[in-house]
């Protein structure tokens, strides 16, 4: 369904009249944060790149906020969140057009992205536990090693504060039996101290039942007769995270950390709106190992070394032995993955200590292996496999013209040995396969004006085929071990305008900024369907993706402020068969988001639209989206949201918030017709010490 008339028209003409910065700032508070990367360290990078797209959120704005990642993400110019169902369920996210596994997710650095293929869970993290989100749209920095073709998305957990001891807990209630417990305590050393030690612990749980109602058409859109109103079953989860992290300074400077953290995830898997699945289910558990030594100093201020080792292992399960939401077929899969590198960073000033900018060598490596089990087969043991991945990347940034002017170009050798081992089932493995490519990105940057910055960069990419991609599942999904890397060319050309507001003006910020932009992508890998019941990955095609970026800001008296982003692309198939021409499916040529918040001794009411257009299902009903078969049939709808709430502090410590998300409660679809929540009424109380 699709919100119309003047409950639709009115959240986008409020928005309109009050804006604030590119990617998803504070809606809440006003912020004088530029779009700059929070570096650790004061030798570290000076700032974030300034010839690159780069968004950053933080979440310490969004502290008293009922919000979750995926909602955070889903208000970030540029990207795209695709929901199975809202309310902790699985979701994904892609960057300008791209495959959520076209984008890499890294905590801290590490890469969570599966050698065995398939995106990353957004749903998986707590925001409570998080610093902040680094979004880097386009391009891949040397500092997390590989690249991407869409990009990469780096989440910062939380460091304790200099100098203190202190701590902070929630507790939220809502619709649908959602729930959320979290805390984070932390203490430090002065920061005088010769040896300053910190430490700190988080701990989330949440939980949902799930149970929305929503507008079942029963799988016959045509025919209304048998439509109605319907409950979503078997759409609970219950999660919960747990995060320690201990540091020490170092004599001379650097610092040594450690860090550990375990993520549980227990789940209802529905299936979608008319064929509803009783019993599937999922469950994950990873855990997350990482030891680090950062800014340590390497002959005065002109060169700095970072380096870290990890360690990850998840288990996941799924099971659904009735196949609601795998038409028909019963499963019942496990996987366990490992992973294991380390990283090591150089960064030195190539010109001498007075150089302004650093130069930076990265050297990375990688070792991950995937154990499969079906308990369906005779025989479940599906073998194991395994790939080794390294990385070495130099990257350099020159100032021109008295720092007007920068470049910054980057070289990146990228190399993966892929192994297969025999399963018992006496089933032959592939080939051994083995792969380098040499990537790189070149990106400028002029500031004609101290309030005007110009900025343009290209850049070349790869994504190496994943496991199941290369060697199948030995089961219904069937590998190529002759697959070539989808690779991509990435365009971009931005401008921003801040001009300088004194403090005592109503409008006290104004930032205005556009991006226009390009990826071309060859040897698209896809799933073919080669009989009823088997599929086979194959290189099939290329397609473009071309579009627009825009956002604007302002603060107006100090104390009204609001923000408009503006996403708009046209992601086009160019691959030589019938869909050529055709968009591609699930990237929606239109996104808005937009919000508008008070703060003022009584509390702080704030506003949040959001628009995502209509977009197809597949790659089929994209090409025949002009034959004359009903567009309801093929594509999601395009949906206007709109969410209020009010937050007042109760004392020095103690704050409260009220949320109603989807106000009008508008009944609607996401991905392959998984329904999305209706009316959501949430609330939160937030103590912090001291």
């Amino acid at each position: 369904m699709r919100a119309t008339g003047p409950k639709a028209l009115a959240g986008p003409a409020l928005a309109m009249a009050l804006l604030m910065p590119a990617g998803a700032a504070p809606r809440a508070q006003e912020s004088d944060r530029a779009e700059t990367v929070r570096v650790e360290g004061e030798g570290s990078k000076a700032g974030a790149d300034q010839t690159g797209s780069v968004t950053v959120i933080h979440a310490d704005d969004y502290a008293a906020r009922v919000a979750t990642v995926t909602d955070l993400l889903a208000q970030a110019v540029g990207l795209h969140v695709r929901s199975y169902g809202g309310l902790g369920s699985f979701a994904t996210v892609s960057i300008r057009g791209s495959t959520a596994e076209q984008v890499n997710i890294y905590v801290d650095g590490v890469l969570l992205n599966p050698a065995l293929g398939g995106a990353v869970n957004l749903a998986d993290f707590s925001l409570s536990s998080i610093d902040s989100i680094e979004i880097y749209r386009g391009f891949t920095p040397s500092s997390l090693g590989g690249g991407a073709i869409g990009g990469a998305i780096n989440i910062r957990t939380k460091r304790p504060g200099p100098g203190r001891a202190a701590g902070s807990g929630s507790l939220s209630f809502g619709s649908y039996g959602t729930a959320e417990a979290a805390g984070v305590a932390s203490w430090s050393d002065e920061p005088a101290a010769a040896r300053r030690a910190d430490g700190l612990l988080s701990i989330d749980v949440s939980r949902s039942d799930g149970d929305f109602r929503f507008y079942d058409n029963n799988g016959t859109l045509q025919t209304a007769g048998d439509d109605g109103f319907t409950t979503r079953r078997n759409n609970q989860f219950a999660s919960g995270e747990l995060l320690g992290r201990s540091g020490l300074s170092l004599p001379g400077g650097g610092r040594l950390g450690f860090s550990a953290s375990l993520t549980a995830r227990r789940q209802g898997v529905p299936g979608i709106e008319a064929f509803q699945s009783p019993d599937a289910r999922s469950e994950m558990t990873r855990a997350l190992l990482r030891s680090e030594v950062s800014d340590l100093s390497l002959g005065g201020s002109a060169a700095r070394l970072d380096a870290g080792v990890y360690y990850t292992r998840t288990w996941q399960r799924f099971q659904d032995r009735t196949g609601g939401t795998t038409g028909g077929l019963s499963v019942d899969a496990r996987g366990i993955f490992d992973a294991a590198g380390l990283s090591t960073s150089l960064r030195f000033r190539a010109g001498g200590q007075a150089a302004p900018g650093f130069a930076t060598i990265t050297l990375s490596t990688r070792r991950e292996t995937a154990a499969r089990d079906d308990f369906t087969l005779p025989h479940p043991d599906r073998g194991g496999a395994t790939r080794y991945a390294w990385s070495l990347v130099a990257e350099d940034e020159i100032h021109l013209a008295g720092g007007r002017v920068i470049l910054s170009p980057t070289g990146r050798w990228e190399g993966v040995a892929s192994r297969f081992d025999d399963p018992p089932s006496g089933q032959p493995s592939p080939a051994a396969r083995d792969d380098a490519r040499m990537t790189g990105r070149l990106g400028a940057a002029w500031r004609p004006r101290p309030s005007v910055a110009l900025r343009a960069a290209a850049g070349r990419f790869h994504r190496e085929p994943s496991f199941t991609e290369l060697f199948g599942d030995q089961g219904s999904v069937s590998g190529s071990d002759d697959l070539t890397p989808e690779a991509g060319w990435n365009y971009e050309v931005g401008s921003a305008w801040e001009p300088t507001r004194p403090s005592t003006s109503p409008l006290s910020r104004l930032r205005l900024e556009t991006t226009l932009f390009r990826n071309d992508a060859d040897n698209l890998i896809q799933f073919v369907q080669t009989s009823q019941k088997t599929v086979v990955a194959r290189n099939t095609g290329r397609a473009r993706v071309a579009g627009a970026e825009m956002s604007a800001a302002l603060t107006l008296f100090g104390c009204l402020a609001g923000d408009l982003n503006y996403t708009w692309q046209v992601a086009t198939d160019r691959s030589d068969t019938f869909r050529r021409g055709s968009d591609l499916p699930g990237r929606p040529r239109h996104e808005v988001s937009a919000g508008a918040s008070l703060s003022r001794g009584w509390g702080r009411p704030f506003y949040e639209f959001s628009y995502v257009g209509p977009s197809f299902f597949d790659p089929a009903a994209s090409a025949v989206a002009g034959s004359g078969v009903s567009r309801d049939l093929i594509r999601a709808p395009g949906r206007y949201l709109h969410d209020v709430g009010y937050t007042r502090g109760l004392g020095a410590r103690l704050e409260a918030t009220i949320e109603v998300d989807n106000v009008f409660n508008v009944k609607t679809v996401d991905v392959v017709r998984y329904p999305l929540p209706g009316r959501l009424v949430q609330a939160k109380l937030r103590l912090k010490l001291p």
